[in-house]
């Protein structure tokens, strides 16, 4: 990539040679942003408060209206129903459905953004963002995936999964800082960023460099190893069951909603690379915590 931004809020990405994102850090950060979700030549990076703000920036620069999958509804999740788009539609039984009923809405009602979650916020499945592309694509509509939850764990390849626009969030990757919004320039030429602090933007992307040296494929291992740990202590814990949101989706991150009987609200349990063994037993202490109470109740 050459040149260097200049803005400190955005930056439109020049063509270019293509580097590593696990190099030093003393490149510019806008650039290693893009880079780690190998956003497309000519893409460009908008900071943003939060991943919240950052939706509503694509989502007030779309020429049409949006649309929002949404996967929290049945599932106990208190951000049910607060959705920045225009429209809204919720998961269906299983992904094979769902897909159809984004197919469908999109179809009797275009719309100029389709807006989805990396992954399902209670219980991890991944989504097939390839697959919703090609829904959005099919009727002129633009993808933005909301990746705060899937960016520090899996692999986001804009180019190969045809996402317009992705957003990620600091606070994920580096424990703090600015979100990043990346995509395409057309809609984004007139957004406004917000003005980081140049050490929370170069820990951002240092937050970046450090997950591509661990590697996905690694990340992916250590969270299914303790995604297991999870699943045969609940095979101990009596009453207790693991939630799935669709049965025909493989992939699960390290979060995780399990019911209890006798307690309305699923207990959450959560684990990512930086999570060892010991920081889910505690979790796991804390669950049998509740389901002891339960029993005794």
């Amino acid at each position: 990539m050459e040149g260097r931004p200049a803005s400190a809020t955005s930056s439109h990405l020049s063509p270019g040679k293509e580097t590593c994102p696990a190099m030093a850090s003393t490149r510019d950060p806008h650039t290693v942003l893009a880079e780690f979700v190998h956003a497309r030549s000519g893409d460009t990076v908008v900071l943003a408060s939060d991943a919240d703000d950052a939706v509503r920036k694509v989502v007030d620069a779309a020429p049409g209206q949006s649309v929002v999958l949404d996967l929290t509804a049945g599932l106990g999740d208190r951000r049910t129903g607060d959705h920045v788009g225009d429209r809204v539609v919720a998961a269906q039984v299983d992904l094979t459905t769902t897909l159809a009923a984004l197919d469908r809405e999109l179809s009797v009602r275009p719309a100029a953004l389709l807006i989805v979650p990396g992954v399902a916020p209670s219980t991890g499945e991944v989504l097939p963002l390839s697959k919703l592309a090609a829904v959005a694509h099919r009727h002129g509509a633009r993808l933005l995936v909301d990746a705060s939850e899937l960016a520090a764990r899996r692999v986001i390849n804009m180019t190969s999964h045809g996402i317009d626009y992705v957003v990620f969030a600091g606070r994920h990757l580096a424990g703090d800082g600015p979100a990043a919004l990346v995509g395409r320039t057309d809609w984004l030429s007139g957004v406004v960023g917000v003005d980081a602090e140049p050490s929370a933007l170069s820990g951002f992307a240092e937050g970046c460099n450090r997950v591509a040296g661990l590697g996905f494929e690694w990340i992916g291992l250590h969270e299914q190893a303790l995604s297991d740990t999870l699943d045969e202590a609940l095979r101990r814990l009596p009453g207790t069951r693991r939630l799935r949101l669709w049965a025909d989706v493989p992939d699960r991150v390290g979060i995780a909603s399990v019911a209890v009987a006798g307690r309305e609200a699923p207990f959450a349990l959560r684990w990512g690379f930086e999570t060892g063994r010991y920081d889910v037993a505690q979790q796991l202490d804390s669950l049998a915590d509740v389901v002891f109470e339960q029993e005794k109740s």
